[in-house]
């Protein structure tokens, strides 16, 4: 069990598990080719950005975990954790960056979320 993050255009793996995006799908794609399990777009952060510095970065996780923690994302936050703990889930990204984008910003929160039901908090 895991969540895992790859970019749009890195090719499918069995080992994805199940397969979201929480953006909006590139008009070079189509649901059918990225194999989808889900589309969340209610999880879309307000702006994609790609090659942030140190501090766009810092204040790009900020307004985007401020946007994941209001109670009208609390059902979509819990239904990922509950099928990332059932098993693997990828969460797909378009950015250029692999490690600055939205999907590690969702991946970091969803992994707090599950530890700390874990843990019966």
């Amino acid at each position: 069990m895991g969540i895992f993050i790859k970019h749009i255009r890195d090719p499918y793996d069995p080992r994805d598990g199940l397969r979201y995006l929480v953006c909006e799908i590139p008009g070079d794609f189509s649901k059918d080719q990225l194999m989808l399990d889900g589309w969340i777009k209610e999880l879309s952060p307000e702006v994609l950005y790609d090659d942030m510095d140190d501090y766009e970065w810092k204040l790009f996780r900020r307004s985007y975990y401020e946007k994941l923690i209001q109670p009208d994302k609390a059902y979509w936050i819990e239904f990922l954790a509950q099928k990332a703990s059932q098993g693997n889930i990828t969460i797909l990204f378009v950015e250029s960056h692999k490690t600055r984008n939205h999907a590690t910003v969702l991946k970091t929160l969803l992994e707090l979320k599950i530890k700390v039901d874990s843990e019966g908090y």
